[in-house]
């Protein structure tokens, strides 16, 4: 039957009409209605969120993992590796707990589901909030967050994302309980090395057996993809430092990484769930180890302090080097950038302030035995 006067067509026995899409393409739409009136009223609602940008794109029935890949692909070429690296990081858990639905299918309960099950994974409230923010940009450009943002309400999270910060007894015990697993053996020495200098997580990943000097104590924190010693930070190794990285010298070692360029904690590829490495085994040593979550959630949960991030260690660094009297110029020389809000901070930390006979910042007690058959001794080696 063709159009009445009012442009609305019959179809099945369901009214529909025609219109211009936002780039100028005639389309057909269903109203879902055989009823005149409630077909031009669902046409006119239609036209009107049409007029104003908010109805679902094509986009709106990809699968999220169809979305996720195209969302790296485009920011790619405009965020910085170091903020896409922490982007994908933020991505991956929506598509494991949602189940891969499409765009258009995801509620507000789903929303809701998702933060409750992240929270119950001890994820911090703030970073659960960015994982959700992330997602909201690719809703937006698939037209489906309005819909959406109005029943979704950010979990409260303290203003300030300095942190928490262990206390000495508090870290000698993370080191009992980390003894008792060799899986946690990466996040461990890892956390040894991070609480003895203030690395950032993506700092140590990113760390090459030519950044460390076991013979000086000393390693180097490479500027964006630097390779010569114009753009490097030189960090000091204290006793327990020196000791993991020595440790995790041997580890790279003994999974293939022998050459001054290769990976201290080389990728682990059996645990790469998506995208096209997966189902690769072994470890890449030419590719950075994307995260101990895993091991770091497992060890933090059992003694006891959940929800205390890797990122954390570096503010207890810092808080003990300002405890201990050390002048916050110095420490930020040693730790690289600190933000504003953290300098604020820190300032204000007085509990051992004006000390000044200090030597080691974090002292382990023990530290982990290597897996049978690793060598016992450390090959002390100068590139």
């Amino acid at each position: 039957m063709g159009r009445g006067r009012d442009g609305l067509y019959r179809r099945g026995g369901v009214l529909g009409f025609r219109y211009k899409d936002l780039e100028g393409k005639w389309r057909e739409k269903s109203t879902g209605t055989a009823d005149r009136r409630d077909a031009r009223a669902e046409r006119d609602r239609f036209l009107k969120d049409l007029k104003l940008g908010i109805v679902p794109t094509e986009m709106a029935s990809w699968k999220l993992d169809t979305a996720e890949r195209w969302w790296k692909a485009y920011r790619a070429p405009r965020l910085a590796a170091t903020t896409r690296e922490a982007e994908r990081y933020r991505m991956h858990h929506f598509v494991r707990i949602l189940k891969n639905k499409r765009l258009e299918e995801v509620s507000a309960r789903d929303l809701d589901g998702y933060v409750t099950a992240r929270l119950n994974e001890g994820v911090m409230p703030r970073t659960v909030n960015k994982e959700v923010l992330t997602w909201s940009l690719i809703f937006q450009k698939a037209k489906l967050w309005r819909r959406l943002k109005d029943d979704y309400k950010p979990q409260p999270a303290k203003k300030s994302d300095i942190g928490q910060a262990l206390t000495r007894d508090e870290l000698r015990h993370l080191t009992a309980v980390a003894e008792s697993n060799v899986q946690w053996e990466a996040a461990f020495y890892g956390s040894v090395l991070a609480a003895n200098t203030g690395l950032r997580g993506g700092e140590l990943k990113k760390l090459r057996l030519g950044d460390i000097d076991l013979e000086r104590r000393s390693l180097r924190i490479r500027s964006g993809n630097a390779k010569t010693d114009a753009s490097v930070r030189q960090v000091e190794l204290n006793h327990d430092a020196l000791k993991a990285a020595s440790r995790l010298i041997v580890r790279a070692r003994d999974l293939g990484s022998t050459e001054r360029e290769d990976h201290l904690l080389p990728k682990h590829l059996s645990r790469i769930l998506h995208g096209p490495e997966k189902g690769r085994r072994g470890y890449d040593k030419g590719a950075p180890m994307r995260s101990f979550d895993t091991a770091w959630q497992s060890l933090t949960d059992k003694a006891g302090f959940g929800g205390f991030r890797f990122h954390d260690l570096r503010h207890t660094f810092i808080t003990h080097m300002v405890e201990a009297g050390v002048p916050l110029g110095l420490i930020e020389a040693m730790v690289g950038h600190i933000g504003r809000r953290m300098v604020l901070h820190y300032t204000h930390i007085t509990s051992g302030a004006g000390q000044s006979n200090f030597s080691i910042v974090i002292r382990y007690s023990g530290m982990m035995r290597l897996k049978r058959g690793r060598r016992s001794s450390i090959e002390f080696r100068v590139w």
